[in-house]
């Protein structure tokens, strides 16, 4: 093609040239000098692109990382985002409930009742309801940005009335029992990242703060009207969990075909176990009180190291792997508690203050993934993941002596699978399932649907399964990684 053009060019040049030198001009003018006008340019359109896999807040797989979660491994990964947006999450179990029941006027309340003739009970609950908020600042090369989570469980039980056994599940004497459990988890996340093609840096620091706290009281009241015994019984626990994270994140992103990184992190961890078991008796001018206090508080301070990375490896083929491994050397166990026995003119207090236990801590986690992506609308992930916890401890008894050597290993694999089908431009599909020997279930399945308004707005639903899980046992593990109610969660994003 370019041999023709050349010789084209070159016979209008010399018809040109062979014109001028035949045909004389009739008067030699000077025509005036003009500039030409570039035309404008303009910016090539942006290619289309659909939302990661499992766009909610909630979800990633190891080849298709969630766009929303990425950096929470590696900071570094915070450079995903592209442009200015705000994201929010809300939702949870979203089945609140209750039961109530009385039996000739009677009420759930605490009071004496008439054998036979009251009876009352309240039953109310509202399981892991909450969000999370995230946003991100780009300009130029750089990326800032951070998250905020706070998710709630209540759950409570009262009854006054006559005694109940129902072996061995629970058991009530006669008169009023009340339970009440209160979850609360929040935390705070800071993160930036900047790109020096085809480097990629990037830190952020996390607070995240859980209490779990229970409460039973019982009470035992004489007829109305009548003199007897008068019985309380109270029994208090608190677990309070906090961790701060501090990470630095590094990333080597040649272009599209393939990217790996990894990060480093300290963590300052702390877990307090208090709790309060108190009776009180009165009958006949007589009275009787005993009961136990106690403060179990964990303290460690450890590292992270976590490592990742996708290759593309066909057309339609990307495979991933990560490994994240933590060590938590020298945790602390302190106990302190105080006894007391309580029984006319005298009584006994006794008091402990020793270190109970000294543990390591180790963690090792890697796994591998796949996605397929058998057309431009479709993506097919599969993950395959290995899980190891090993803790020893050192007993000590309340004189400071070696008591016991403990060592407690655990270990355990999981699969998750996932589809996800872009039904047109903006409405997309998915659907999952995960297996987990160490759940129960051991079957826990997911989707959603999403909705892309338009380049600014996108509205995300995802479903997961309750269960019960371990998949991140720990001495300093939330109440809220082990209990994992089913959850609805509405994600919105904005871009700008």
């Amino acid at each position: 093609m370019r041999s023709v053009r050349g010789v084209l060019s070159l016979i209008v040049v010399a018809g040109a040239a062979w014109g001028q030198a035949t045909v004389p001009p009739a008067e030699t003018t000077t025509p005036p000098t003009t500039t030409p006008t570039p035309p404008p340019t303009v910016a090539p359109a942006p290619a289309k692109e659909y939302g990661r896999f499992d766009a909610g807040l909630r979800f990633e797989f190891y080849a298709e990382p969630n766009l929303y979660r990425a950096y929470l491994t590696n900071p570094a990964d915070f450079i995903y985002f592209e442009e200015n947006f705000v994201a929010g999450d809300v939702g949870g179990d979203l089945t609140f409930g209750g039961f109530s029941y009385s039996r000739n006027r009677g009420g759930s309340g605490p009071g004496p009742i008439e054998p036979g003739e009251e009876a009352g009970l309240d039953l109310s609950y509202t399981a892991g309801l909450g969000g999370r908020a995230l946003g991100a600042y780009r300009r130029d090369f750089w990326v800032v940005g951070g998250a905020c989570e706070f998710n709630r469980s209540v759950a409570s039980f009262a009854y006054n009335g006559a005694a109940v056994a129902v072996d061995p599940f629970f058991a009530f004497d006669e008169g009023w029992n009340n339970v009440d459990l209160t979850s609360l988890k929040y935390s705070f996340t800071a993160a930036g990242a900047a790109s020096f093609e085809p480097h990629v840096v990037g830190g952020r620091f996390t607070f995240a703060p859980e209490r779990l706290e229970g409460e039973y009281d019982y009470e035992l009241f004489p007829p109305e009207g009548e003199s007897g015994r008068h019985r309380v019984d109270e029994l208090w626990g608190r677990r309070e969990v906090k961790a701060y994270d501090v990470r630095a994140g590094y990333a080597f992103r040649p272009g599209e075909k393939y990217d790996l990184g990894g990060a480093f992190g300290l963590r300052v961890l702390r877990s307090g176990l208090d709790w309060r078991d108190e009776t009180a008796e009165e009958e006949n001018a007589e009275t009787k009180e005993q009961g136990t206090t106690g403060s179990l508080d964990l303290q460690g301070l450890g590292f992270a190291i976590d490592g990742g990375g996708r290759y593309l490896l066909l057309d339609n083929l990307r495979v991933g792997g990560a490994l994240a491994l933590q060590f938590i050397p020298g945790i602390t166990f302190d106990w302190r508690g105080e006894r007391w026995d309580l029984a006319g003119p005298f009584g006994e207090r006794s008091a402990e203050d020793y270190r109970l236990a000294e543990a390591d801590e180790r963690r090792y986690r890697f796994g591998g993934g796949v996605a397929f992506y058998p057309d431009e609308r479709t993506t097919l992930a599969l993950d395959y993941t290995y899980d190891r916890l090993t803790v020893a401890a050192d007993v000590y008894d309340d004189a400071g002596a070696l008591a016991d050597e403990l060592t407690f290993a655990a270990y355990h694999t999981y699969t998750r699978l996932g589809v996800e089908r872009w039904f047109t431009d903006a409405v997309a599909g998915k659907i999952g399932w995960e297996h987990n020997l160490f759940s129960y279930p051991r079957n826990v399945f997911f989707g959603g649907v999403a909705y892309k308004f338009d380049e600014a707005w996108f509205l995300n639903y995802d479903y997961r399964g309750g269960h019960i899980t371990i998949n991140n046992l720990s001495l300093f593990v939330p109440f809220d990684d082990v209990v994992k109610p089913a959850s609805h969660r509405f994600t919105v994003a904005w871009s700008f």
